[in-house]
């Protein structure tokens, strides 16, 4: 007797303990066991609540709504991550996670998801262009990696989509168009990446709350386009190291909000234009390896916000130092 009556409470055990374990908990433990490592994240385990392991935050239910967890030293995959439990989860932050092989399309069940940031990790493969799928999407940073090109024509518009990171990777080939039909966006970095081509003109017109512009360390070419003094909004452009020429537009001298502009290593030829003069936010202007033929227009003296000025390699350039302390030649 003494022996049916401790199974009967074996078993009692174990079925509350089953029952304690919630399908996110369960769910996140099975991701867990995937991972390379002695002990990885040790406080996820049945003895703790699942609200109180490290990284994740829950709502008033206790439902699973957000996962930080860069920095914690992971090595693995997110082959094993997907379950259709997450259904309040809004944030999946794992970035500077030592992650690798492929980004799943079935993150784009997320439907609650508004940030996704897999940065600086090793992930390789095709975008997902299933992550376009994602209704409530703000960011997505999937940056320093090893991603290459994703199939652009099969990319849904992203209206909800306001910062965009696929900075050095391994992407290639035209300007991605899809990026016309994100109309809210405000940050967008393709740096230190393949394309090439020229600049879309539409760009100010179809995406016109752009604050932050990063397209530097490609391969763009043709001219700065003329229509991109419409960003009255930008405050960085960073058009840095790439093939672009035709000269400096006079018409960038209309972009009121801009702090930070960086032309640098392009072989844009001409003069510095007086209108730059107009950029009375300006902190930083980075002009230098231009193949610029000029002298230091005078109205540039109005740049009273002006804190740094780069301009190595400007054939004639006047001595700068006594009209701008910030200069550098």
């Amino acid at each position: 007797m003494a022996v049916q009556k401790l199974f009967h409470i074996s078993i009692f055990l174990l079925v509350c303990t089953a029952k304690a374990i919630n399908p996110e908990a369960e769910a996140l433990l099975r991701w867990k066991s995937t991972l390379i490592g002695a002990n990885p994240l040790p406080s996820w385990s049945i003895a703790n609540s699942t609200c109180s392991w490290s990284g994740v935050t829950c709502d008033a239910a206790g439902h699973v709504t957000k996962l930080h967890l860069s920095g914690f030293g992971l090595h693995g995959t997110l082959h094993a991550f997907y379950s259709a439990a997450f259904q309040n989860l809004t944030v999946l932050s794992l970035n500077n996670s030592n992650l690798v092989g492929v980004v799943p399309a079935n993150i784009s069940l997320f439907l609650s998801l508004t940030v996704l940031d897999l940065s600086y990790n090793n992930l390789v493969g095709a975008i997902p262009y299933e992550l376009s799928h994602l209704p409530m999407i703000v960011k997505l940073k999937l940056g320093n990696n090893h991603l290459t090109n994703p199939e652009y024509a099969s990319f849904s518009p992203m209206s909800s989509l306001k910062l965009l990171s696929l900075a050095n990777n391994n992407l290639s080939g035209a300007f991605p168009q899809f990026i016309t039909n994100c109309t809210g966006m405000i940050g967008l970095d393709l740096s230190a990446n393949a394309f090439s081509g020229p600049l879309p003109d539409s760009l100010p017109q179809m995406v016109p709350r752009l604050g932050y512009l990063n397209l530097s360390f490609n391969g763009f070419s043709g001219s700065i386009p003329r229509p991109f003094s419409r960003f009255q909004k930008l405050e960085a452009l960073d058009l840095g190291n790439n093939n672009l020429t035709g000269g400096i537009p006079e018409e960038l001298g209309m972009m009121s909000a801009l702090i930070l502009l960086c032309l640098y290593s392009n072989p844009l030829g001409g003069s510095i234009p007086a209108s730059l003069g107009q950029l009375h936010s300006l902190e930083d202007l980075a002009i230098s390896d231009a193949d610029l033929v000029s002298t230091l227009p005078p109205e540039l003296g109005n740049l009273t916000s002006l804190t740094g000025m780069f301009l190595e390699g400007i054939i004639y350039l006047e001595a700068c130092h006594h009209l701008l302390p910030g200069c550098k030649q």
